[in-house]
């Protein structure tokens, strides 16, 4: 048996290498005829077949012809079997249309028994996202949704990420009350190789605006507005460029992709605006008494306020200095004019 597969493995290997779809299409029968038998070599632990498989399984095409078989596999297994090929191939599955809440309830049983690696972690987020968009999300517990502050990298194909940008699943992220994985789960569905489900925008832009508001959120707006920086200057290289990881785009997409995340992009400014603005009208004593600011505001605000608020403006500039003991000069306040600006309330100024 091993002098069979030794040498399936290595035309399996040369296939996805050289990555010509054509050539694995017309395999295609094969390597679904294979797959019963990576199951047995899984079990008895030879990855180098099982690894080789698949790379040719993520074919976007061959995966959809998987799904049969993958799907049988998730019926038939148990939550201590073939845990780690189980992960690997559930983004192939059919979710919805045959798997059920009994399915995605083992599923999430076993994500906990597999070790996280960036191939796994790729492939429980993409499901993770595939099995909420389904309406299943009743069935995952919060510790599973934890895998998304892993952030793994998506690949450009995946379906995970096109479809978890529903309203349904966004609203679900919401209802789940952590901005950590609020923030990852945007990370992780913004790019520049998919478009957005336009309610989805509608319900991002409305968290944004209620999740992601006020004083203490903005390191998360600020890393939010960086990924969008990147998905831009990556839509600016064009069309031509983008299809080079995913030949799938349309002509449509780079304009419309643009016009998405530049109201995504938008919005998050006019809160960090809005928010601002909020602070050169709030009372000192008030933002202290709420801990309403953060490390990260601490150190932006007062270059914030001096930049953009309009003249005259509180003493709200320096809000921390009132607690330093003893007196620290600041470098902001001491570098810049601050004529006309009233000082009561705040000796250190």
């Amino acid at each position: 048996m091993e002098d069979l597969l030794n040498p399936i493995a290595e035309e399996l290997e040369n296939m996805a290498q050289v990555g010509d779809l054509d050539q694995i299409w017309s395999k295609r029968k094969a390597i679904v005829a294979l797959f019963p038998y990576i199951v047995w070599q899984d079990q008895g632990g030879n990855r180098r077949v099982v690894d080789a498989f698949l790379g040719i399984a993520k074919t976007p095409k061959i995966g959809t012809l998987l799904a049969g078989p993958i799907t049988r596999l998730f019926e038939e297994a148990s939550p201590d079997s073939t845990n780690r090929l189980v992960m690997l191939l559930s983004p192939y599955a059919c979710w919805g249309s045959i798997l059920d809440g009994n399915t995605a309830t083992w599923w999430a049983a076993a994500v906990t028994a597999v070790p996280y690696t960036e191939e796994v972690g790729q492939s429980v987020v993409d499901t993770l996202l595939q099995i909420v968009s389904e309406e299943l999300c009743m069935y995952i517990p919060i510790d599973t949704w934890a895998w998304l502050t892993k952030r793994p990298y998506l690949p450009p194909i995946c379906e995970g990420r096109l479809v978890g940008t529903m309203s349904r699943v966004v609203r679900r992220v919401r209802e789940l009350g952590d901005v950590e994985i609020l923030e990852s789960y945007l990370l992780l569905v913004w790019s520049e190789y998919d478009t957005i489900y336009l309610s989805g925008i509608t319900e991002m832009c409305a968290s944004i605006r209620e999740d992601l508001g006020g004083i203490g959120m903005g390191r998360h707006r600020e890393v939010l507005i960086d990924r969008l920086d990147h998905i831009l200057g990556q839509l600016d290289m064009g069309l031509e460029y983008l299809e080079q990881q995913n030949p799938d785009l349309e002509e449509y997409h780079v304009p419309e992709a643009k016009a998405q995340y530049k109201k995504l992009k938008r919005v998050l400014l006019e809160v960090d605006r809005e928010t601002l603005e909020v602070l050169t009208r709030m009372p000192f004593k008030m933002i202290n008494s709420f801990n309403l600011l953060t490390p990260v505001d601490d150190h932006r605000i007062p270059l914030n306020v001096h930049l953009c608020a309009p003249s005259p403006v509180s003493v709200v500039v320096c809000p921390r200095l009132s607690l330093l003991d003893p007196p620290t000069p600041c470098f902001i306040c001491t570098r810049v004019p601050i004529c006309g600006w009233s000082q009561e309330g705040s000796q250190y100024i």
